[in-house]
């Protein structure tokens, strides 16, 4: 990556409104019986280091640490050549950690659900109409990614909505 990599210049997708009786259908994902090679590949890739700052928040309450966990394991962040499990990673700091723990920041949004028509008479003329603008939890940059892949992966990962 050529230069640095802030998460808030990446637009969220947002869900479309759910209007009168009109329900979502989640999405089923059939797994693979067979451990193919662009599966392992994967695995690799998350494993990869990258250098992250993740910045503090605005909120005047907010706190001064992110808790990032993947399987059960806090993150692990590189100090002194060695990889170090931390439960909770600081804002403002620049931190060398794999990108399995990224993905777990970057993925980490809020999807506000609200029904704006408050007039009875909008509402049934309406229907129930529901909104669901959808929000990052945490601000980060990334400062070194050393896969080519590594900046396309983050930009498609944060404008996903699910």
């Amino acid at each position: 990556m050529a230069r640095e990599f802030h998460s808030d210049k990446i637009k969220i997708d947002q869900l479309p409104p759910i209007v009168g009786e009109d329900r979502p259908v989640g999405e089923v994902i059939l797994a693979d019986e067979t451990i193919r090679q662009e599966y392992l590949e994967e695995l690799a890739f998350m494993e990869e280091p990258v250098t992250l700052r993740i910045e503090p928040s605005t909120d005047r309450f907010a706190a001064n640490w992110v808790s990032v966990w993947v399987n059960g394991r806090g993150a692990e962040v590189l100090i002194d050549g060695k990889w170090r499990e931390w439960k909770h990673l600081p804002t403002g700091e620049i931190l060398i950690t794999k990108r399995k723990y990224l993905e777990v920041i970057i993925r980490a949004k809020l999807t506000t659900i609200s029904t704006p028509d408050k007039d009875e008479q909008a509402y049934v003329a309406v229907g129930n109409r529901i909104l669901r603008p959808t929000t990052p939890s945490v601000s980060f940059s990334v400062l070194e990614d050393r896969n080519p892949r590594g900046a396309a992966w983050m930009m498609e990962l944060r404008r996903r909505n699910f």
